[in-house]
């Protein structure tokens, strides 16, 4: 019964009816000329009709239906290229038993279909192609796209926009707006801009998000889609670029110029200042303060000479990564250090111990002693009188050298330690200065160990002390 589902009764009926019209007309003049010539008696002639009409219904049945069948097939064919599953044989096991000379009338059509059949799936393939590759494109684009209707509902969204913005819920909902899964006024402002005006739209924002759940900032593009015959806008794709990170780069630029700036007006300004009263103070010939004014001009100057030269060795840091490996004994740079900064600890009564013992290592002699430099100098600077330092060295479980420089004074609070490193960040500022401190040290200390593949960090706590682990990753000669 289902293959007679759809069997072309319109064209059998039509095909039967005119057949059997046609050998009923025939067959009516050609009696009605026997008739009229022979003389047939009423009888014979009514039972002739009959018998006549009988058999022509039967052969009427008969090549009608053998006229529909191959169209039945070719209706099937036709039906099954355009079915939207998957394209298969098409021919049906259950047509296989129709002979080639059924088909002979309709041949040509038969294989025009075969061709538009093997070219849709070609074509098929090829769009199956191209989907998994745009699909694979959009997945890697590293910014999150989405694509709206004219109504605002969401018709596309790769996986870097669902893991920002959209929970598990929305990314199964059937239905879901652009106002649903963004709520900034910003946004939807924009992608409406797209839609009435027909222009790209570019703005930045700044949205929550789901990733940390931390707010970022995305520069914003949103750009209308036209359909390419009539022009007419239907939908808009938006583009969300994160450029968190560039702002975080933009504001420690700022930060660099601004503090960089401010630590070279103070010493300006002072030397200024006393330089500007020595003078007046020359002018009138009094000298008694000359001897103070000029001391407290060389201490800025030499401030002025550990920042310029500061900022010289971390600009070298920067651009030339490269070191000088060599075997070196850490002890032995360790007593060469205590012994540089022993009058200055001497001042405040503060003790330094070297303990520890591991073997010569291969790294540059001068980054490392500059490493031990600044960290105890620090530790001198700002730890108060009557403590004490300690520089330990040891190894690891995996071969690295550690180098740990302690100290037992009023330790730094939790909040600082994520910004020790950066330039010029100070805990006290005010403290700092008057410590002599030029703010760039400790991000000196961070560079030298990046550059030999290690890494600095910091325990602290208040009234605890503060302990900094350098860890230096074996380097074969």
């Amino acid at each position: 019964m289902k293959r007679f589902v759809r069997f072309p009764w319109r064209v059998y009926w039509k095909y039967f009816f005119y057949q059997v019209l046609a050998f009923n007309i025939l067959f009516v003049a050609v009696i009605s000329v026997i008739d009229v010539r022979y003389r047939v008696r009423p009888f014979v002639y009514n039972e002739a009709l009959l018998n006549f009409f009988l058999f022509s219904v039967i052969v009427a049945a008969i090549t009608s239906y053998r006229f529909a069948r191959p169209i039945h097939r070719l209706i099937l064919k036709a039906l099954r290229i355009s079915s939207k599953r998957t394209y298969g044989d098409l021919v049906d096991p259950q047509d296989e038993d129709l002979l080639d000379d059924e088909m002979d009338s309709v041949s040509e059509l038969d294989v025009a279909l075969d061709h538009i059949h093997r070219k849709m799936k070609k074509r098929k393939a090829q769009y199956l192609q191209a989907q998994e590759e745009s699909q694979a494109f959009m997945s890697a684009v590293a910014e999150g796209l989405v694509s709206i209707s004219l109504d605002e509902k969401i018709l596309y969204f790769n996986s870097q926009f669902a893991a920002q913005f959209l929970s598990t819920d929305q990314v199964n909902a059937p239905v879901l707006r652009l106002s649903d899964a963004i709520r900034s006024s910003d946004v939807l402002e924009g992608f409406e801009r797209a839609l009435q005006a027909g222009k790209v739209q570019r703005f930045t924002v700044k949205l929550p998000t789901l990733v940390d759940n931390t707010p970022r900032y995305f520069a914003v593009s949103v750009n209308p889609i036209r359909n390419e015959k009539t022009k007419e806008i239907y939908g808009v794709v938006g583009i969300f670029h994160d450029i968190t990170e560039l702002k975080k780069v933009e504001q420690i630029r700022i930060d660099f110029v601004g503090n960089a700036s401010h630590e070279l007006r103070t010493p300006l300004t002072s030397i200024k200042g006393y330089v500007d009263t020595l003078k007046e103070d020359v002018k009138t010939g009094h000298y008694d303060q000359a001897g103070k004014f000029l001391d407290v001009v060389s201490r800025n100057i030499d401030r002025l000479m550990d920042l310029v030269n500061d900022l010289l060795s971390l600009s070298t840091l920067e651009s030339q990564s490269e070191i000088k490996l060599e075997l070196i004994h850490p002890l032995q740079i360790s007593e060469q250090i205590v012994s540089e900064l022993t009058v200055l600890a001497a001042e405040k009564n503060i003790s330094i111990r070297v303990i520890g013992e591991v073997p010569p290592f291969m790294a540059d002699a001068h980054k490392v002693e500059q490493v031990l430099r600044n960290l105890v100098s620090n530790a001198i600077k700002f730890i108060p009188q009557g403590k004490s330092v300690q520089i330990r060295w040891e190894g690891d479980n995996k071969g690295a050298v550690i180098l740990r420089v302690i100290d037992d004074g009023p330790g730094i609070p939790e909040e600082h330690l994520d910004r020790l490193f950066e330039r010029f960040y100070r805990v006290d500022k005010g403290r700092t200065r008057d410590a002599g401190g030029t703010g760039l040290g400790l991000a000196i200390v961070k560079h030298i160990m990046q550059s030999h593949g290690g890494s600095v960090t910091v325990k602290s706590a208040p009234d605890k002390g503060c302990e900094f682990i350098c860890t230096f990753p074996v380097k074969n000669p």
